[in-house]
């Protein structure tokens, strides 16, 4: 199978790699370069034109591959500029097992040089990425400097009504994402872990919950998901009543601290989420843990092989089965470019897909 291991090895980030040698840092000539005059490096293409057509079939094939069951590859991803020499700051050079990803800090506004990494990111490789910011209060992340947040969301634009508020909120940040043409939202929603506000509660989500979170969601995916953008929501999705859930492509939970796997199944077991177990994701925290794959100690009940190794914890996630025996949704990491200083680069997220997708296959259906 000609996409077996690019799970596993992806574009090394100094040049082509050879699908049978990923750890090898020489750039290896492709066949028809042998017959051009130009040669373009990886991290300076700007469309498919500027590839090979081996590279261009290869590509081809991932976008296909994309569309079918398997564990996803997910991360918040920091420090993006879409320039420079420097790998790490680059969407076109994470791992080609990554699916989509969420932009941390990043509000709209982009550079050329973002728009272009992006448009090669979303076109050559078949990746998505989504804006992502703390939704608390009518408002956050995106609020026009020299306004007061109630005043502008709620009484300029509401006329009064919260839930009117949270209807522009959610259409405004729809507004950017079509601008940009980025590829849908992630709420970052955690009333239970301190960030609690107008419109971030403990309440279930739903019409007789928190109706001003219920209408930010109907509103998003009414002009999200048709256009075929996605929307996910990490934090606390189990505060999603069962029909809303139906408007949320994925449920992110930020297993950073759980020891076992046990207790990582026992936080995300919620039934009552629409399709839980194919549309859930597992996260790792990359901000401490990147040189570990994640917290130390980790025992994995299922692969003893894992037991408290480096990368217990992330490789334990990717190969997770649900009580039902499915195969977990995907696995992600919190600031994903930490892993990038890795050898090789990447080094955890590239080995956890590849176990959980190629070594230690699961049931998608």
């Amino acid at each position: 199978m000609r996409l077996r291991n690019y799970l596993y090895i992806g574009i090394a980030a100094l040049g082509f790699a050879a699908c049978s040698d990923w750890t090898e840092t020489e750039r290896e000539m492709f066949p028809e370069q042998e017959e051009i005059t130009r040669f373009i490096p990886f991290i300076e293409a700007q469309s498919e034109e500027d590839l090979m057509p081996s590279q261009r079939e290869f590509y081809k094939e991932l976008r296909e591959y994309r569309k079918t069951p398997h564990v996803k590859g997910f991360g918040w991803y920091g420090n993006w500029t879409g320039k420079g020499t420097n790998a790490q700051n680059y969407l076109k050079m994470l791992p080609d097992s990554v699916d989509f990803v969420s932009l941390w800090g990043i509000r709209g506004s982009l550079s050329a040089e973002q728009k272009a990494d992006l448009k090669f990111f979303q076109d050559v490789k078949g990746g998505k990425a989504l804006l992502c910011w703390i939704v608390q209060d009518i408002g956050s992340g995106i609020t026009p400097i020299g306004k007061d947040m109630h005043q502008y969301w709620v009484e300029e634009l509401g006329g009064g009504d919260e839930v009117k508020g949270s209807i522009a909120y959610a259409n405004a940040i729809c507004d950017t994402i079509e601008k940009y043409n980025i590829d849908g939202f992630d709420i970052d929603y955690e009333p239970g872990y301190g960030h609690d506000g107008t419109i971030a509660t403990s309440q279930e989500i739903s019409p007789k919950g928190n109706k001003k979170m219920q209408a930010f969601i109907e509103t998003l995916s009414a002009r999200l998901r048709p256009a075929g953008r996605m929307l996910v929501m990490d934090g606390e999705p189990d505060l999603l009543s069962t029909e809303t859930s139906k408007m949320i492509d994925q449920y992110i939970y930020q297993a950073y601290w759980e020891s076992y796997t046990s207790s990582v199944i026992s936080k995300i077991n919620n039934p009552h989420l629409d399709d839980w177990e194919r549309k859930t994701i597992i996260t790792v925290e990359f901000e401490q843990g990147w040189r570990t794959g994640g917290i130390t100690g980790y025992y994995s009940s299922v692969h003893p092989e894992f037991r408290y190794i480096n990368g217990a914890q992330i490789f334990d996630y990717a190969t997770m089965d649900l009580p039902s025996g499915k195969r977990i949704g995907g696995i992600g990491t919190y600031h994903m470019e930490y892993d990038f200083a890795n050898e090789p680069s990447y080094k955890w997220l590239r080995t956890a897909l590849y176990y959980g997708n190629q070594v230690y296959p699961g049931k998608f259906e």
